[in-house]
């Protein structure tokens, strides 16, 4: 978490703040401002940090595969349970764990697109 809050509050101080003091003049209150300006021009920033994070905390599940023997987080414990089945079970759960990961990629791969600036329609 701290991490992603060093990431985000980075990219809010690179947009230039006269870009919302023109947004202001041009009529839009700070709130306005802030809705239409700045954060259309942070969003591969956020899209960018919400990577990193959903990195760091599903590495988390190996850490706790591998630190707990009791009281084990339900993934943990699906991974724990799969590495003493079947191989077909292990496929199986494998691609159950995988799928969040793919959902989430899936939906933020424009931001991705984005932050290396190609167009995506």
């Amino acid at each position: 978490m701290p991490t992603t809050i060093l990431v985000v509050a980075s990219v809010f101080a690179s947009v230039p703040y006269e870009l919302e003091e023109a947004a202001q003049v041009f009529g839009c209150t700070p709130t306005q401002a802030f809705w239409r300006v700045v954060l259309p021009l942070s969003i591969p920033g956020i899209a960018a940090s919400a990577i990193l994070t959903f990195v760091l905390s599903w590495n988390e599940v190996f850490a706790a595969i591998t630190l707990t023997l009791r009281n084990r987080t339900l993934p943990a414990e699906i991974l724990y349970t799969l590495d003493k089945s079947d191989d077909a079970f292990k496929f199986a759960g494998a691609f159950f764990m995988l799928l969040p990961a793919v959902v989430f990629i899936y939906f933020i791969r424009r931001y991705l697109f984005n932050i290396w600036g190609q167009v995506t329609k």
